[in-house]
Parts: structure tokens; sequence; C-alpha cells
């Protein structure tokens, strides 16, 4: 009987103790402890006194219910690469008012770098220099190009491979990057030219700007 209780006692200082490692922090710098579900652009955090908090009441969050711990509310520009939503020389660009949760996957003392899949798993990433007061979207989006209709409008321009219709990728992570990172000397055009929306990428972009004075 004795063993029984103490087991009872342990487990439940297990179960306590794995809620309370969960918080969140907020913008004020108070912290909130407790189990936390986000729905709805609000907080619930289930602790010894439950509380609702408004999203942006917040600033960081540590919860095994989500991989990030950066909490941003912002409106996310939204982007998909499936061929059958694609339009031809034309970017659908479809905002959506959220509250994302960001995994910080690099940091250095001149600019981090985020990343977040959406329910949809599209990726995002997003980036926070000294001087930004909260992480700010990478933008990228899809269209087609080429294709016979265009061959047969104008043929002086799809010749060849330009004929075949083929995915085009719009670039605005490059052009946002390199307004920050244009005048170092470290970073080679063909870096900006080779430049892709993944994360060892856009790693290898900041590692060398970081060596820039």
């Amino acid at each position: 009987m004795k063993f029984l209780f103490l087991f009872a006692s342990l487990l439940l200082t297990i179960i306590g103790f794995s809620q309370n490692s969960s918080y969140l922090i907020k913008v004020n710098g108070d912290t909130v402890r407790g189990d936390i579900k986000l729905k709805n652009k609000i907080f619930y955090i289930n602790g010894n006194t439950p509380v609702e908090l408004n999203a942006d009441e917040v600033k960081i969050i540590k919860s095994n219910n989500y991989k990030g711990n950066t909490v941003v509310h912002c409106n996310l520009q939204l982007y998909t690469d499936n061929l059958d939503e694609l339009e031809l020389d034309w970017m659908k660009k479809e905002v959506t008012d959220t509250v994302m949760i960001l995994d910080e996957i690099y940091s250095t003392p001149k600019i981090n770098l985020y990343f977040v899949q959406n329910v949809f798993k599209s990726n995002f990433y997003f980036y926070k220099t000294p001087s930004d007061p909260f992480p700010v979207q990478l933008v990228i989006r899809y269209y087609l190009q080429g294709g016979l209709a265009n061959y047969t409008n104008d043929r002086a321009n799809y010749r060849g491979d330009k004929s075949k219709l083929n995915i085009a990728e719009d670039k605005g992570y490059v052009n946002q990057l390199y307004a920050i990172m244009g005048d170092c000397k470290n970073i080679p055009e063909t870096m900006w030219e080779i430049l892709s929306y993944r994360d060892y990428s856009l790693k290898q972009l900041i590692k060398k700007y970081n060596k820039c004075k």
C-alpha cells in the first residue's frame, strides 16, 4: 500500500512537472506556465489558473505541442507549386491573416533565419535583423511560362525550350536579402544567381554576410 502511494505521488509529480515545463513569455516580459494551445489567434494556457491571451500579447512559447517558439502575427503571403493551381504568366497573390510559431534555425549577430510549415506542408522562411521588431517573411511565388499559346502569339520570344510549358519562380526573397546584404563584398554574384528557397542555401548566404565588416 505504501509503495502504491509513493508511486502515485511520483506520477503526479511527473505530470505536474511536464505541464510546468511548458510556458509562454508575454510581450511585457511576464511568464505564464501551463499546457499551451493556440486556436483562432488565442493562446489557451491550462495551468494552476487557466488563462486566455491574445496572440499579440505573446512573444515566445515553449511547448511540446509546437516545434517552434517565436510567435509572429502576420499577413502571410501564400504560394503554391501545384501545377494544377498555377496560371500562365500570372502570379497568384493570396494573403492570410494568421499567427505563425517560427522555429529559429540559424542565429547570427547580423541576421537570424526562421522556418515554419503551414497545415498544407508549405515551407516558409523568415528573417530578422537587429533593427527589425519582428521576423519578416521571405516571399516566393510560382507561375507558368512558355507553352504553345505563347509560342503561337510570340514565336520570336518563345523558341526552343521557351516554347515548353514550365514552372517559373518569382524570387522575391532574393531582392529582400539583396537590399540588406548587397554591399557585402564576400558574397559573389553567382551566389545570388543560384540562391534557392532552401535552408542550406539561405544559411550559406547568411554565413558569408556575417564575415563582412
